[in-house]
């Protein structure tokens, strides 16, 4: 989607948006008009009025691009419950910096799921506002750390350590990361201890890097876990295979002070309306626009044949999803999964989904294509489940709107054909039964 279908450039555009905000979020006009020029941005509609008449471009006010992060809350002690939402700037699209399937390879995201081109949202009620602002916090400042650094989250923690052994690792590390550098192929070894605990240990971390060949640097900005309780942020880096330090070093000491929640300047609103993002709202305005495609709906003509072991002959829709979009699709039915063991309605159907996507992804892929290691993740391996026998209506909502997204990205990537539509008939069998899920 253009720049310009999220970012209005012009005074019309603003009350355009204005409109569509006003009706997505339940909020007020002229509210809806300052978050609107804010979004194109302006400080407010009465700034994006006078500026625009002056002549100037909301590109020099502040270039970027916009993105939301949110987090719902449930205080049941207090009987309280709302959204906290904050936004930032960064230099491109997330989609851009990280993948959603790599979501998953850091603390502060990983339960962080795509709602939109601009907005991330997280899974899971938290327990309390608080909590609900120190994670959208920690979101944010790890999206700062790789919209100016470039690195992305890895797993593949033995390649930090000397010898591949995490025995070897720093002393005294603790609530570290791993980052990985796209165009040099190199890692670097994210370390966040609290100061006075990394000082205890400062004589044997620098014997310990003279003795393996790894450099140790600590930026001027705090980091991610929690820069507001006194952790601080070391890079360390083989000196020869590693990421060189010193561009790091200078490119987080340009970023502003580390978001936290003293200084929360975000949006705190009732848990419903959900929150929809003006970057989402433009997309579906699009898709509204767009001309629609006619396919054929021949069984024979979209669809192939396979042997499914211990079932025997089935057919797929011809074509393959893209691997990065599985791994969404697999990401949300797994939300739902992990919150619906006792609901059998929607469990069984979603889990029927996902075993039927399972085996499309095999013919669809050789393993050089995608190997076992990733290919397992797609859409087994959940964690977390809460074995709760009734869902809030905020979360049943989320749930049903992840079931929707599901739906969408089937339709966008497969032809129609009777497997697609059987798959999705269990996907609306599963949203109807979360629907009457009493809470």
């Amino acid at each position: 989607m253009s720049r310009e279908a999220i970012r209005p450039s012009t005074l019309d555009g603003i009350k355009r948006l204005a409109k569509s905000l006003k009706r997505e979020r339940g909020i007020q006009h002229t509210r809806a008009l300052d978050e609107s020029a804010r979004l194109a941005g302006f400080q407010n509609f009465r700034h994006a009025s006078k500026a625009l008449a002056n002549g100037a471009k909301p590109e020099q006010q502040h270039p970027g691009h916009r993105i939301f992060v949110t987090v719902y809350w449930k205080d049941r002690e207090a009987g309280r419950d709302g959204r906290e939402t904050l936004s930032c700037l960064l230099s491109q699209p997330w989609s851009e910096l990280i993948t959603p399937s790599q979501l998953q390879n850091h603390r502060a995201l990983i339960n962080f799921r795509s709602e939109g081109p601009d907005h991330l949202a997280r899974q899971h009620l938290v327990h309390s506002q608080s909590q609900a602002r120190r994670a959208a916090c920690a979101a944010v400042r790890t999206l700062q750390f790789m919209d100016t650094t470039k690195l992305r989250p890895s797993k593949s923690h033995s390649r930090v350590y000397p010898g591949g052994r995490s025995s070897n690792a720093i002393p005294g590390r603790d609530h570290h990361s791993i980052w990985y550098d796209r165009e040099s192929k190199r890692y670097l070894f994210v370390d966040e201890p609290y100061e006075a605990a990394a000082e205890g240990k400062a004589a044997e971390r620098t014997a310990w890097a003279q003795l393996h060949g790894y450099v140790i640097a600590k930026p001027e900005w705090a980091g991610i876990y929690n820069p507001d309780g006194g952790s601080r942020l070391y890079l360390i880096a083989d000196r020869e295979k590693g990421v060189p330090l010193e561009p790091i070093v200078d490119a987080l000491d340009r970023l502003p002070s580390p978001v936290v929640e003293a200084t929360w300047d975000g949006e705190s609103a009732p848990t419903r309306p959900i929150f929809v993002s003006p970057g989402t709202v433009a997309e579906a305005e699009a898709r509204k626009r767009a001309p629609k495609r006619t396919q054929s709906t021949s069984g024979q003509r979209n669809t192939t044949g396979y042997i499914q072991t211990f079932v025997g002959p089935r057919r797929r829709p011809k074509g393959k999803m893209p691997i990065e979009a599985h791994a969404e699709v697999g990401a949300l039915l797994k939300s739902v999964l992990v919150a619906s063991y006792h609901r059998k309605g929607v469990y069984n159907r979603i889990n029927a989904v996902r075993s039927e996507l399972d085996e499309w992804t095999q013919r669809e892929y050789s393993h050089d294509e995608l190997p076992n290691e990733r290919f397992f993740d797609l859409y087994y391996r959940e964690s977390g489940a809460t074995f709760s026998r009734s869902l809030v209506l905020a979360e049943r909502e989320r749930h049903i709107d992840s079931l929707n997204r599901v739906k969408q990205m089937l339709r966008s990537h497969y032809p129609d054909c009777p497997p697609l539509r059987s798959l999705l008939n269990k996907v609306d069998a599963a949203v109807k039964s979360l629907q009457t899920w009493a809470s």
